[in-house]
């Protein structure tokens, strides 16, 4: 079993303020036993989120916690992405740059072309950042990398929040996989409300739920997950895809599809 904490911190406020609040629940979710605490994604405005990524690093080896960040703006050598790192023991273990750049972000980053899987405490990890959930192919092939838990860094306005749930429940329903979104609490746009997805299994009929969800404030939801119990149902799935007739996934034009 996993013990995750979906850290939602106010948004509002200087830099330093919003850093202060991510501090001190990171540490309340320390005490109460979690392993890894995700946050939102672009949770405080920065243009270049490596100038933090120290105070991360120090809080993850102070704290004994794993982290992941969220999703933020980063300059690396290529230019601009929108990115996430896994930090585990006072080490950056590993990252993922969002793929699909959802309206401006187009204008002023550059998407990622890599699909991560983390080993974690016995457990694979995924990280699909806000607007890659709505692209059932991503999910697919983490899962068929090995991912048990995808955990989604979000920036969900209010107006978008019901379908957000049901991206959640489907990917989470095609895949037989777990799925824990963390949303931005940056009122009145951005309500928060971050959520898990479980299963109920009831006569081998698999079930999604919202297993945990945030309030319209700031708040830390612990969720405890156990993969493991999904394990069968998802490799029934997967045994019963058809890879050899989806080619056509793969062209980049609708125009030859269209009658």
């Amino acid at each position: 079993m996993l013990r995750i904490a979906l850290i939602q911190p106010d948004s509002r406020g200087t830099r330093e303020e919003i850093i202060k609040r991510v501090e001190r629940l990171i540490i309340q979710a320390s005490s109460k036993g979690v392993d890894l605490a995700c946050l939102p994604e672009h949770w405080i405005p920065v243009n270049d989120f490596n100038a933090y990524l120290n105070f991360f690093i120090n809080l993850s080896k102070k704290e004994n916690i794993a982290i992941i960040t969220g999703g933020n703006y980063v300059e690396d050598k290529e230019g601009r992405k929108v990115r996430s790192y896994f930090i585990n023991e006072g080490e950056v273990i590993g990252k993922q740059d969002k793929v699909h750049l959802f309206k401006g972000e187009k204008e002023i980053a550059l998407p990622g072309n890599e699909l991560n899987v983390f080993s974690f405490k016995n457990s694979k990890i995924s990280i699909s950042i806000c607007h890659d959930l709505v692209y059932p192919e991503l999910v697919r092939i983490f899962v068929l990398k090995g991912a048990e838990i995808i955990l989604s860094p979000s920036r969900i306005k209010r107006i978008g929040y019901e379908a957000w749930k049901i991206y959640a429940l489907a990917r989470a329903l095609e895949n037989r996989v777990h799925i824990l979104t963390v949303n931005t609490f940056l009122l009145p746009e951005f309500p928060g409300k971050s959520f898990a997805v479980d299963f109920d299994i009831i006569e081998d009929v698999v079930i999604p739920k919202i297993s945990a969800l945030a309030e319209e404030k700031e708040d830390v939801v612990i969720v405890d997950v156990e993969p493991k119990k999904i394990e069968k149902f998802r490799n029934e799935r997967l045994s019963n895809r058809r890879p050899e007739i989806y080619i056509d996934i793969l062209n980049n034009s609708r125009k030859d599809y269209i009658i």
